[in-house]
This record gives C-alpha cells, sequence and structure tokens, in this order.
C-alpha cells in the first residue's frame, strides 16, 4: 500500500516578525526567513547574524534578526526611497 508522501513544508509559519518571540531559536527564525534552522545556526557561527550559544543552541533577539532583514534585504530607515 502507498502512502501519500508529506509536502516538505514547515508546521507553522511566522509571517510577521512581530509574530516572533522576544528571544528565539534556530526553529523560529528559520520559520521567519524560510530557511532551515541549520542554515540559521551556520550564519549565526560565521558572525552574519547576531546571536548567543547557551549551551548547544543558539538565542537570537528579535531586534538581531530584524537587523540582519534589514541589512539582507537593503532596507534602511524610514527616511529610505529605495
Amino acid at each position: 500500500m502507498h502512502t501519500p508522501r508529506r509536502p516538505n513544508k514547515p508546521r507553522r509559519v511566522i509571517y510577521s516578525i512581530d509574530e516572533l518571540p522576544a528571544y528565539c531559536d534556530c526553529s523560529d527564525v528559520g520559520l521567519y526567513l524560510r530557511v532551515n534552522p541549520e542554515v540559521v545556526a551556520r550564519i549565526a557561527r560565521e558572525g552574519v547574524l547576531r546571536g548567543a550559544k547557551i549551551g548547544q543552541s543558539w538565542r537570537f533577539r528579535k531586534a538581531d534578526v530584524l537587523e540582519y532583514e534589514r541589512k539582507l534585504f537593503g532596507l534602511g530607515g524610514e527616511g529610505d526611497t529605495h
């Protein structure tokens, strides 16, 4: 008997930065950025995304995730005309 394949999608999606907790882990950030949590850990290890390693897991402040997103997409402040 053939069982249908489950699509490779996260069970939950974070649509807005407001949905992130004040301090998040790789899974939360991955859901928001739509990347694998291992990718989030790698960019944190490389110093691209500011975070703190507590034990074996990474923790990120919501403000640091927002700063990373702004750098990634070239979004400036409120006076940005792009």
